[in-house]
């Protein structure tokens, strides 16, 4: 049975084909561009296996509302006091999020 990271790379194949004979460039060309993004996000699914069964909820910050603003992620520690805070640092760098972006919280 062939699966869909193969079905999709096969029609990529045939998609430019049909665009380097110039056959319907321009919505060959489109689709091919959509096709492309889907092995996109396949791939990011793959890496942070994400799938219907792994989301609990995502979740698109909403605008501040208090001009530029950024969100950051902390650890607690386990206490109310913020003075205790730790904001989380991955690849040495603090993660800076802002409205618009979105966290996928797993099961």
């Amino acid at each position: 049975m062939i699966g869909a990271r193969e079905f999709i790379s096969k029609e990529i194949e045939k998609l430019n084909g049909l665009i380097s004979n110039g056959i319907d460039k321009e919505s060959n060309t489109q689709l091919k561009k959509e096709l492309s993004e889907l092995m996109y996000l396949l791939d990011i699914s793959d890496r942070y296996q994400i799938s219907k069964k792994t989301i609990d909820t995502m979740l698109e910050l909403p605008d501040s509302n208090t001009g530029y603003s950024d969100y950051r992620i902390m650890n607690d520690c386990e206490s109310d006091d913020p003075a205790q805070w730790i904001e989380i640092r991955i690849n040495n760098k603090e993660i800076r999020l802002s409205e618009g972006d979105i966290i996928i919280r797993k099961k």
